[in-house]
């Protein structure tokens, strides 16, 4: 069985260890100090999270994942659908769905697992009002025992119409429950820093920033070594270190890569550079439809931007090297187009270069000779 897991929350051994990030998310969380976990998508914020607390027994998670939110009504629910789970793990759902009454709940049992799931009715529409009283929820969960709330992927909420608002009441609520913990986790840093930075936002320094960048290198190749070594294959320090430039570092996206080298190699096998070809065409062939998504949503300049920051980097964008490259003439007109792309979230922006979302759409546009 391939031992490389991404592209989900893990635990234990599949969990590579990040022992002084945990230590901080324990004592932060212990002070009832509030937490901005800040990284690129794919870092493993919501794994680091999870890990850190499934340890302890002095504290319990209220998991909210709030990615592509689109209304309040949906940011509420999602609220309460955490809250739910909550209860119903811990034996108090009767009382909850009392308390739920308005929202006319009913009761079913899932047909996969056999347990209890609950439906709001959705012609009840929950407004930002709404939000005071759902915090005030989990207020009396805190009195049992202590809870952490986490919001995933929290800088999502700027999508809402009326995000100002929401973020205005979350605030006021929030500033209030000194007892509990809340952590915002989020993997787009503009975003993040609009939130938490803006001296115009209602979370201005509110919370302490836990910065999670890539692992740290040898920790991490003795981690997927030792994954190698499951399959009898072995994997060298300097072919490690092609899969993490590859990779852009980011722990996700390495894994990804070394798994589709397990699948593309088999037992007693060393693994170098000459595999890498075999290992690309099967993540393509498994993303290639979300790579032409992307193609039907980009003109020609903005795909003319993309193939330049593919072939030339994302450092100099706008210097006369890379627009001779990309054969466009004015630099406003990168900067609109990687504008666009950033919106997008085809690329981003981090320390003054623009990167990849996925790095291996950006090796797809090159194998495909755009």
């Amino acid at each position: 069985m391939n031992p490389f897991k991404y592209g989900q929350v893990v635990s234990n051994e599949d969990f590579c260890p990040r022992p002084e990030l945990i230590k901080q998310l324990i004592r932060f969380a212990e002070s009832g100090q509030n937490v901005v976990v800040q990284g690129e998508r794919r870092m493993g914020k919501t794994s680091l999270i999870h890990e850190a607390f499934r340890h302890t027994k002095d504290f319990q998670l209220v998991y909210v994942d709030l990615l592509e939110i689109k209304t309040t009504d949906d940011l509420c629910r999602r609220l309460l659908k955490a809250i739910i789970s909550f209860e119903n793990q811990a034996g108090k759902l009767e009382k909850l769905i009392k308390s739920l009454s308005r929202l006319r709940p009913t009761i079913s049992l899932d047909s996969f697992t056999g347990q209890p799931t609950v439906s709001l009715d959705p012609r009840i529409s929950l407004e930002p009002d709404s939000i005071e009283s759902v915090l005030d929820l989990i207020s009396s969960m805190r009195k049992r025992s202590p809870v952490i709330v986490v919001f995933d992927e929290f800088q999502d909420v700027l999508n809402l119409p009326d995000s100002n608002q929401v973020l205005a009441l979350l605030r006021s609520k929030i500033q209030f429950q000194g007892e509990i913990a809340y952590i915002f986790s989020g993997s787009i840093r503009n975003a993040m820093n609009d939130i938490f930075s803006n001296s115009d936002s209602p979370f201005f320094k509110s919370a302490l920033c836990l910065d999670v960048h890539g692992l740290e290198k040898d920790d991490f190749n003795q981690f997927l070594k030792a994954k190698f070594r499951k399959g009898k294959r072995k994997i060298s320090n300097e072919t490690l270190g092609q899969i993490s430039s590859i990779g852009d570092t980011v722990p996700g996206d390495i894994q990804e890569l070394c798994g589709a080298l397990w699948d593309t190699t088999s037992q007693g096998e060393t693994i170098s550079e000459s595999n890498f070809r075999k290992a690309f065409e099967l993540i393509f062939s498994r993303e290639a439809k979300g790579y032409e998504s992307v193609m039907t949503l980009v003109t020609g300049q903005q795909l003319k931007c993309l193939t330049g920051l593919a072939r030339m980097g994302g450092q100099s964008p706008f210097s006369e090297d890379f627009l001779e490259g990309v054969g466009i003439t004015h630099p406003a007109s990168v900067q609109k187009a990687l504008k666009r792309l950033v919106k997008l979230r085809v690329i981003y922006r981090y320390q003054g270069e623009y990167k990849f979302v996925n790095p291996f759409f950006k090796h797809w546009l090159l194998w495909k000779n755009y």
